[in-house]
């Protein structure tokens, strides 16, 4: 439990490079659309924010923040 968990959102981001995601492991390609931890604050920014492909956020929604 961190501190600013209650200021983490899921925001839908386009793939520059290949990615993992967290939950299922499945390899998500450039141009492809994943989920990624992001703080809904201008200020502060996530050193390592969690990936998750979209199948997983399509069936999990934002229960993916509470898997942290």
């Amino acid at each position: 439990m961190g501190k600013y968990d209650h200021l983490k959102i899921l925001k839908k981001t386009k793939a520059r490079t290949h990615h993992i995601c967290q939950k299922c492991g499945k390899e998500i390609l450039p141009k492809e659309n994943y989920y990624k931890e992001h703080i809904k604050d201008k200020f502060l920014h996530s050193l390592h924010p969690k990936k998750y492909c979209s199948s997983c956020y399509e069936k999990n929604g934002n229960e993916l923040l509470s898997l942290s």
